[in-house]
């Protein structure tokens, strides 16, 4: 299928094929909590995408607005409306130039720079059908430079230093991320040889790391993308989608509970 420039992300996150998010919530969690997630707006995504418009399409800078100071009143409601009549993503101010700042972080950094140029694709989205298991899947990475067959991801965290953002990555499924992407442009006939994030801090100095994962986090993730895409095959056919944790099981309570009996 053509790489689709044009879509809007709203659209995008209509389209009915598995999604990397999708992927990870199988695989780190169940069939269940796939089929009952919704997409829930908050502040922190708010400013994450702030962010990412202000470092991956700085022409599109306009439409990340600042508002008051607080959320709370007439006239955050009333520039809110103007903001999503427009299509802008509205921040309080202090929000707003933390956004700011954090882009400039990034764009600072001479590695994550170096990855923000060249033949850039930034919000394509991919289509692809693996044949093989009978999943229609789909992506749509943050940074594409074509030209070095990279994925760019941009990350903002709390936490962006190297061993702090490996845990994160494992917490989150970073790693069924990158192979789930691989898979789905490979698929559709794109190539792909490195997947790199761009991890920026909420917090000042807003520090920038970028990393990429190593073989053995790679083929956990191609291991975990693999069976998420086989049990959501299987749940389209039988309409069957794994509420609960399997058969009768028993548990030990932790460690720390035992206070009356020796361990």
């Amino acid at each position: 299928m053509p790489v689709v420039e044009t879509m809007s992300n709203e659209e995008y996150h209509l389209d009915p094929a598995l999604s990397a998010t999708g992927a990870k919530t199988i695989a780190l969690e169940s069939l269940a909590h796939f089929k009952h997630a919704k997409r829930k707006p908050s502040t922190a995504f708010d400013l994450g995408t702030a962010v990412h418009t202000l470092v991956l399409e700085p022409h599109r800078s306009k439409t990340v607005w600042c508002g008051p100071e607080t959320r709370r009143g007439n006239a955050w409601k009333e520039q809110k409306d103007a903001a999503d009549a427009e299509g802008a993503v509205l921040l309080t101010e202090a929000d707003y130039h933390q956004a700011v700042d954090m882009a400039n972080a990034v764009r600072s950094n001479a590695a994550a720079a170096a990855l923000l140029s060249g033949d850039l694709l930034v919000e394509a989205s991919v289509f692809s059908r693996d044949e093989v298991i009978g999943v229609d899947t789909r992506c749509r990475p943050d940074g594409w430079r074509r030209d070095i067959a990279a994925v760019i991801d941009l990350k903002t965290t709390i936490a962006p230093s190297p061993e702090a953002f490996a845990k994160q990555a494992g917490n989150l499924g970073y790693h069924i991320q990158d192979q789930f992407y691989r898979r789905t442009m490979m698929l559709d006939g794109h190539e792909v040889d490195r997947f790199i994030f761009i991890a920026v801090g909420k917090d000042a100095p807003y520090p920038v790391g970028v990393y990429e994962l190593d073989a053995e986090s790679l083929h956990e993730g191609e291991l975990a993308v693999q069976y998420a895409l086989e049990q959501y095959a299987g749940a389209l056919k039988s309409n069957v989608w794994d509420y609960g944790y399997g058969e009768l099981q028993t548990l030990r309570i932790p460690n720390y509970a035992f206070k009356f009996t020796a361990n």
